[in-house]
């Protein structure tokens, strides 16, 4: 693998790595209040409100109670900067600080109260960034944070269900990836795209409800956003890589990673602002987007797959719905459902295809065991062939290898005596003697085997001929119908050898010795 891709790689290894710690920190947080929902309730009354509209300003005080210990406090503000005390102790801070991140955003507020500050003071200040979007007109709400996540769910049902479709897609799309792994395909494009699709609904709800459970403060609330809206890009173009032949964005890939780099600098250094750094970032993704795009359009041979490549034309015409719609209604809502909508029917068709690959491939593969069994497996005996055997032998180191030459006496005679049926059960049994010896046996032959022994010694490789010779006396014992005699030799790696043919013959050499041995002694030798 080039050291380059490898590097690519740890990046997304990365990104998940944290996906993950971020998906543990927001179970970790609603894990107890997930089991005992409440149902939100009107928070409006019972608080001292001040106002400054010179400043801005708006900040809300009352004590705190035990129905208010551990509960969070939640509403909705447009374009305002947002801070929290229980006590002496800050809870909340989003927006406005000396080093990092200094614009507001237009979101809901989830302000947890600590358990353990009964009877002492909270302090809610608002400060609106533009004096056109000053009110002291809020909803105030409170109730645990998962009953309180539930209820803001709710309110955009649509957008949830296709959120959830995705997320589910995406899912199933991680899992394909393993599926195949496990049977040694080598496709990721199936992994990408999930994890392009859960991010993208991460990103999409990021700064409505869940990071503010885990992240009290904007900063931690912000580099979230990032986080996801920075990954999306990075997993697109590992994805179309995959999806296409001969097209590579490395370039793009880095220059990426370099913005992202460059605008996290800019933004813990107090340079920029969250709003300016947000504006290039989106116009420069935006720019890599366009390259990216054009240069698919450009080179339509490199989409070897015409199903996607179809379903991605679908998708982009979602999207670009999705834009025009912007154009007349700023709000999220509809129009990114319509946007999700279309990316959840790519990802419909892109598991469709998945599947049929994985069917496909499944099906070749047994198609080529089944050939390769029929090319490397001796038909009467079951074991490897001489294919089989010159196959394997490159694989194994010659200072580890030890050969033994095995010889079936006697099979012409039982051939021409009593017929090759008769013959046939010779080698039959022969072998079934032979399988109790050798893990590594070979037909070469009519009547000549071959096994291999990987590092063995002496005493060891002994010790198997001397089993060889005990088995078949075992045999011969019983008066069979055919006698087994097998001639047996063995070498190993001798100093000077350069092949597994010099191992070979010297265990040849041996066979015959054994060989002749053996006719001095056979009980049939006398009808020769």
């Amino acid at each position: 693998m080039p050291f380059r891709k490898l590097k690519r790689n740890y990046y997304i290894i990365v990104m998940v790595c944290i996906f993950v710690a971020f998906m543990g920190g927001l179970i970790y947080t609603l894990q107890s209040d997930m089991l005992h929902l409440d149902t939100p309730v009107d928070f409006n009354k019972g608080w001292n409100m001040e106002t400054d509209e010179d400043q801005n300003t708006v900040v809300f005080n009352r004590q705190i109670t035990e129905e208010m210990l551990g509960k969070v406090v939640y509403f909705y503000v447009y374009d305002s900067f947002v801070d929290a005390k229980a006590g002496e102790e800050d809870i909340y801070h989003y927006g406005q600080t000396t080093r990092y991140l200094k614009s507001p955003g237009t979101l809901w507020h989830m302000i947890t109260v600590p358990a353990d500050t009964l009877g002492e003071e909270i302090s809610i200040r608002i400060q609106f960034a533009y004096a056109n979007k000053y009110t002291t007109d809020f909803d105030m709400r409170l109730g645990s944070s998962g009953a309180v996540v539930l209820s803001l769910l709710k309110n955009e049902a649509p957008d949830l269900a296709v959120n959830l479709i995705m997320l589910v897609l995406g899912i199933i799309l991680c899992l394909i990836f393993l599926l195949q792994h496990i049977n040694k395909m080598q496709n990721v494009s199936s992994l990408f795209l999930g994890l392009l699709s859960i991010f993208f609904v991460f990103w999409t709800n990021n700064n409505l409800f869940f990071t503010q459970l885990i992240f009290p403060y904007g900063a931690g609330q912000y580099f979230a956003y990032y986080f996801f809206l920075f990954s999306l890009p990075l997993l697109l173009i590992c994805y179309l890589e995959t999806i296409t032949e001969g097209l590579k964005f490395n370039y793009l890939f880095w220059s990426h990673v370099s913005l992202g780099w460059v605008i996290t600098g800019l933004q813990l250094a107090g340079i920029a602002e969250f709003t300016e750094t947000l504006g290039i970032f989106l116009i420069c993704s935006g720019v890599e987007m366009v390259l990216v795009i054009t240069r698919l359009l450009m080179n339509r041979k490199s989409q070897s797959n015409k199903r996607l490549a179809r379903a991605f034309v679908v998708m982009i015409a979602f999207i670009l719905i999705n834009g025009v719609m912007y154009l007349f209604n700023s709000t999220k809502g509809v129009s990114v459902t319509v946007a999700k909508v279309g990316i959840s029917f790519y990802l419909l068709v892109s598991i469709y295809d998945s599947f049929t690959n994985i069917i496909t491939d499944l099906a070749e593969a047994k198609q080529t065991k089944v050939l390769r069994k029929i090319a490397f497996t001796d038909s009467l005996t079951d074991v490897g062939n001489r294919y089989a055997f010159n196959f394997e032998i490159n694989g194994i180191d010659l200072n580890e290898l030890s050969l033994f030459s095995l010889d079936i006496n006697n099979l012409k005679y039982y051939n021409d005596t009593f017929g090759h049926a008769c013959g046939d059960t010779l080698i039959c049994e022969a072998v079934r003697i032979l399988g109790q010896v050798f893990e590594h046996l070979y037909r070469t032959g009519g009547d000549e085997f071959i096994a291999i022994a990987i590092n063995k010694n002496e005493e060891e490789l002994s010790a198997m001929k001397i089993k060889l010779d005990g088995l078949m006396k075992e045999y011969n014992q019983n008066e069979p119908d055919v006698l087994v005699e097998i001639a047996c030799g063995y070498s190993s790696t001798q100093e000077g050898d350069i092949s597994y043919e010099d191992i070979l013959r010297r265990a040849d050499g041996e066979m015959y010795k054994d060989k002749v041995a053996l006719k001095k002694v056979s009980k049939i030798k006398s009808v020769r």
